[in-house]
């Protein structure tokens, strides 16, 4: 993969984060490939916390989405 193409792809997959990485992320991983995996699954748990709580404010209304 050419220097120009390995860039493009780290610059579209740091965006798909939100454009950044959580400090103590960039302290504990020394690749930029890494802290964005580890951001992205950060990302994630986040998302799946936030998931929960709307779940318990408005409930698990499974045929909404149908």
């Amino acid at each position: 993969m050419s220097t120009a193409t390995l860039d493009n792809n780290l610059n579209r997959a740091l965006e798909l984060v939100g454009g950044v990485i959580d400090p103590e992320i960039a302290e504990t991983y020394p690749s930029i490939e890494a802290r964005i995996l580890a951001q992205a699954l950060e990302n994630v748990e986040l998302a799946e916390r936030r998931l929960r709580e709307i779940q318990k404010l408005v409930g698990d209304i499974d045929g909404v989405f149908v």
